[in-house]
């Protein structure tokens, strides 16, 4: 089958948990069918070289007041005007009209905007998210005065806009079950709403098992511009950290990942007990070094790429419900979840105390992942849709 893979970001060296699960869906897709990439590239970023080829267009993301107005003018949510682009929809309204594909695979919502009206084939958009879900808990998270009635109507607009996306596609892919009841309540009337989970960096299980360390350190690792990560973050310096200090003096909490705000940067290096690793190349580095890793985010939607792979890697987690949330796991058996301040605490220090149950997290974890969370298992939607079943 030939397929037009159409997705926001280059995908050469995918880092974020949404690059990760869009890189493996591609490489899924590229295994079984004959499949043509266009995508975004930012304004000094070099394009993507790939093997088969690629449309890469640059495209200035700039946020802006006046961006803000026309996207009101345009009556689309901001992140939509923001990725408006009169070449990407003149090249693909060309790529599309011969009827040279069979089917497009739209990858997350910035994108489905260029699908033309008239296209006949098989139209599939993957939601990485319930997209206006995650700008309502945005707007709750949302603590200045000035910017939270924005935030309040831009989740207005996000939901208004994404039922009407919807509508337009035959198979509409949610990463975890809850995004799918929420996606169907939104068009209850629309086309299918699937699973297609997200699913680990599928080279973490390829590396050795790991042994519990000896040195009481906790890891963050994550896209730190991601506002859910930068406010979790910022809560658990705030409270979490100093409370297990308390509890094991010598605990030291590893942040890395990249796009960290000023602020928050400011904030880690204030910090008792903190080490800031900013962007990493490395992560084993990291993994081998860290007794433990800690999901700190709060809100947002789908399910959580670096949880996964951090069981992947064999690295026992700590989250909290948010953390948690759409993936099939135990507490208790897979990682351990904590509801409030004292549990996480408590779950810190007793994955930093006990080394027979780290054992057994970094094991039964690494088994779900190969279990349930890799491609092969999780795509087979996928393969459903594209032979119209």
């Amino acid at each position: 089958m030939r397929v037009l893979f159409l997705t926001p970001r280059q995908l050469g060296e995918p880092r974020s948990g949404g690059t990760i699960k869009s890189a493996a869906v591609l490489s899924y897709l590229e295994a079984r069918h004959s499949v043509e990439v266009v995508c975004f590239r930012d304004q000094d970023e070099q394009p993507w070289r790939r093997e088969g080829g690629v449309v890469s267009i640059p495209l200035e993301r700039d946020r802006s007041v006046g961006r803000l107005l026309s996207s009101y003018a345009a009556g689309v949510p901001l992140s939509i005007q923001r990725n408006r682009s009169s070449a990407m929809a003149e090249r693909i309204a060309a790529l599309l009209e011969p009827g040279d594909h069979d089917a497009v695979f739209v990858d997350g919502w910035l994108m489905a905007q260029y699908v033309p009206e008239g296209f006949s084939g098989i139209r599939l958009l993957h939601e990485h998210n319930a997209e206006h879900v995650m700008w309502r808990r945005h707007a709750e998270l949302e603590t200045n005065p000035v910017r939270r009635p924005l935030v309040r109507l831009e989740a207005g607009r996000v939901r208004r806009y994404e039922a009407g996306l919807l509508a337009r596609f035959d198979v509409v892919f949610a990463v975890s079950e809850p995004d799918r009841a929420t996606l169907s309540a939104l068009v209850p009337t629309g086309p299918e709403i699937a699973l297609l989970p997200n699913v680990a960096d599928p080279t973490l299980l390829d590396r050795p098992e790991l042994t519990p360390p000896p040195e009481p350190v906790v890891l963050f690792l994550a896209t730190l511009s991601w506002p859910p990560n930068a406010e979790g973050l910022s809560r658990f310096l705030a409270d979490d950290l100093p409370a297990l200090l308390e509890r094991v003096p010598d605990a030291r909490l590893v942040v890395a990942g990249s796009g960290a705000p000023g602020r928050l940067v400011r904030r880690v290096h204030e910090s008792r007990g903190v080490e800031f690793a900013g962007p990493i190349d490395d992560d084993e580095i990291l993994y081998r070094r860290a007794r433990c890793f800690v999901d700190v985010g709060v809100g947002g939607s789908g399910t959580k790429v670096k949880v996964l792979n951090a069981l992947a890697r064999g690295l026992p987690v700590v989250t909290g419900p948010d953390g948690a949330a759409g993936l099939e796991v135990s507490s208790g058996e897979h990682l351990l979840v904590a509801g409030d301040r004292e549990a996480m605490v408590a779950s810190l220090e007793f994955v930093i105390q006990e080394d027979v149950a780290w054992t057994n997290l970094s094991r039964s974890g690494r088994d779900l992942i190969r279990r349930r969370y890799v491609p092969e298992v999780a795509f087979g939607a996928l393969d459903a849709a594209l032979a119209g079943r």
